[in-house]
């Protein structure tokens, strides 16, 4: 170990030192060098303008007259010298090297991973890679060698699923050994392109755009200039931390500036690495606050005087999710007797939603970087209060008045989304279903048609402009805009309401659902974080009921728990207002599982069935006390024999087992209950909780 630090140590010094020797040199010729070395992403294949436009061009304009950058990119070019056209065999190989430069950035192997280079000689990649880079270093001019990480290729490439996709990965994972054996730094200019797949209309090459990020990664890495100190979205007065877990601080600042950070009345510092990045660990705290928290560098500082600890909860979704406090049931009486000053709201809201066509500004937010517009952490009175998440707020509410400590709670769901615009593009390229909908983001037949008509019309003029934009119900989008930037925020949990926008794809939806849940627990970095959703509530709409019936059975997801709300849905309005009760029932299953309380947080729900002759006895997990409504007979119960030709049942409770037949049918097999879209079930248990809508069968 010791070894090892004093190795970095060492590295770290000539870093530094290579560094000044460059500036030394740039006062002494009054100009450094800069050659770029790549293939046509480096040449600016496709943009117009090249010549002021590709990313060299752009860097160039951005270092100013104490620079000279040369663009020594050749299209088609592979770094395999075995490769079909290798970089080695061109003019501009000598060209870059007669150019004597001080700064080489090498970016080079998009052109391997193809299936004529890489299968027969991806062994020789890693050797000629570090040959390249020793030929730089020993040249007269002893430049400092920067590496890339590729940019990237997406899935509309037509060899994306024939080997390339995978012959991507092990290349990018190579340039990191190969940046690590020959002890240069490395760009990574995969992560801020890879959330523009606007920027990349052929799939491969970036449009100006494209090529202004990549001079901004470059130019950063050359001049150590990232900005100065720069904190995560989340972070401001009156944030919450998470409480009894480690807490980790992040940012940015300019290369090799110590950042201090005071939290309370511990102090840390660090240093930011080559790429801007610092992270510093605190232990963890008991629930309180207010606390003061100072990030200095030695040029800038920023301090926030009230910073709590306690619990911190993730609201996403859909519309229902959003819909606000003030438009609930008895808002006038929550907002006026249900206050709470110790539940902080962060807000996260799409600046372009509209059933109209988008105009050139809406189409300009499309992106990213800039279709979100937080609110920054407020407190919970009534001005902040009435436009926030009413099921957020609920569930917040719930959980402070049990658990009596500051409860954070952030919202970032958007009105129509599809589940397929909160998943990430890493988790999207896996399977070809899901590529499909990458690949074909606007006409799929498997996106609801809904959502597919609101695209067309959104973006109806978007063809007509040079405005490069995607649509927020397009795949990927909002997990790129919105979660993303917060996954380095440590949360305790995700509720979720969600649904109603993939409707008419069952399958689908319980596969994008499942990868969701999995794509989400991966980049907050907890492969166990609880997610507790909301089954859609009843709405005379055809296929709701089987939709509901398909998210109960999401349940088989590990740490998840769903909460009822067919009871307490509107028969034509698919926003139903009393979302207290929804908000307090995700609350109760948060308190269950993840707060130990004992006490009631789900319906009566299916466990298995039994055929007694010509009866069904249906069973059920948290059955106790099974009941119906008003002590009437129990609504919205149907069977079926063999053929699935399903008629109304009798029906009798017996210690919490229900007995289903009808004289109709002489061999039951199936039941099902809450089908009908607007269902007027009326199964409870002793905690007065519905059961969910329910079948023992898959259509």
């Amino acid at each position: 170990m010791i070894s090892k630090l004093k190795t970095l140590g060492i590295l770290r010094h000539s870093l530094i030192m290579s560094v000044m020797l460059l500036f030394a040199s740039a006062l002494f010729s009054q100009t450094l060098k800069v050659a770029c070395v790549g293939d046509s992403v480096t040449f600016g294949a496709g943009i117009e303008d090249r010549e002021e436009n590709s990313f060299p061009a752009q860097l160039q304009q951005k270092l100013g007259s104490n620079y000279k950058v040369g663009n020594f990119g050749y299209s088609g070019a592979t770094m395999l010298k075995n490769g079909h056209k290798p970089y080695w065999n061109q003019a501009v190989f000598k060209q870059s090297q007669d150019f004597a430069p001080n700064i080489v950035i090498l970016h080079l192997g998009l052109n391997d991973q193809g299936n004529n280079n890489w299968p027969n000689h991806k062994e020789d990649f890693e050797q000629d890679y570090l040959d390249m880079i020793a030929i730089y270093k020993n040249l007269p001019s002893k430049p400092k060698v920067i590496l890339c990480r590729m940019t990237p290729t997406f899935s509309g490439h037509h060899w994306f699923e024939e080997g390339m996709r995978e012959s991507f990965k092990e290349i990018q994972s190579k340039i990191e050994i190969i940046a690590k054996k020959a002890a240069v730094d490395l760009i990574d200019l995969h992560e801020p392109l890879y959330r523009f797949p606007e920027y990349f209309p052929d799939n491969l090459h970036p449009t100006k755009e494209g090529a202004q990020i990549i001079a901004n990664k470059v130019f950063s890495a050359i001049t150590g200039d990232y900005g100065d100190l720069k904190l995560p979205l989340l972070y401001g007065e009156n944030m919450v931390l998470q409480r009894n877990e480690t807490i980790r601080f992040n940012g940015s600042a300019n290369f090799n500036d110590a950042v201090t950070i005071q939290f309370n009345k511990e102090s840390k510092t660090v240093k930011s690495d080559f790429n801007g990045h610092w992270k510093v660990d605190f232990p963890a705290k008991k629930a309180g606050g207010p606390y003061p928290l100072k990030f200095s560098t030695p040029t800038k500082s920023i301090k926030l005087e009230n910073v709590y600890v306690g619990e911190v909860w993730l609201a996403s979704g859909q519309s229902n999710m959003d819909f606000m406090v003030r438009n609930m049931e008895s808002a006038a009486t929550v907002l006026k007797d249900s206050l709470n000053d110790q539940v902080f709201l962060f807000s996260m809201e799409g600046k372009t939603l509209s059933g109209e066509k988008f105009s050139d500004t809406n189409l300009e937010n499309c992106n990213a970087a800039d279709y979100f517009e937080s609110s920054g952490w407020t407190t919970s009175n009534t001005k902040n209060l009435e436009k926030f998440s009413a099921v957020a707020y609920a569930f917040a509410y719930s959980l402070q008045k049990k658990l009596n400590v500051p409860i954070g709670i952030i919202c970032n769901a958007i009105g129509g989304s599809p589940t397929q615009s909160w998943i990430s593009r890493e988790a999207m390229e896996q399977k070809h279903e899901t590529i499909d909908l990458l690949n074909d983001t606007r006409l799929n037949p498997m996106v609801d048609t809904w959502v597919a008509d609101r695209i067309e019309l959104n973006m109806a003029e978007h063809s007509k402009t040079k405005i490069k934009a995607r649509h927020p119900y397009q795949p990927t989008m909002l997990f790129d805009a919105g979660i993303l930037p917060i996954k380095d925020c440590n949360i305790k949990g995700v509720i979720w309401y969600q649904g109603e926008s993939n409707v008419e794809q069952l399958e689908l939806h319980s596969n994008l659902f499942g990868m969701l849940v999995n794509d989400w627990r991966h980049h907050f970095k907890k492969g166990e974080l609880p997610f507790y959703y909301v089954q859609l509530s009843s709405l005379n709409r055809l296929g709701w009921g089987e939709f509901r019936d398909s998210q109960r059975r999401l349940l088989d997801i590990p740490n998840t728990g769903m909460a009822v709300s067919y009871d307490v849905g509107n028969e034509t309005d698919v926003h139903p207002i009393k979302k207290w009760v929804v908000g307090e029932r995700l609350s109760n299953i948060a308190l269950h599982k993840d707060y130990d309380f004992d006490m009631g947080y789900s319906g009566p729900l299916l466990d298995f069935v039994n055929v007694n002759g010509n009866t069904l006895e249906i069973h059920f997990k948290y059955g106790e006390g099974l009941s119906t409504l008003k002590n009437s007979s129990v609504q919205d119960v149907f069977i079926a024999s063999s053929d699935k030709q399903f008629v109304p049942a009798q029906t009798k409770i017996v210690n919490g087992m229900l007995k289903v037949w009808s004289p109709e049918i002489e061999h039951p097999r199936y039941v099902k209950y809450g089908y009908t879209p607007f269902s007027n079930g009326n199964l409870v248990n002793n905690y007065g909780l519905p059961a969910p809508t329910f079948s023992n069968f898959i259509n």
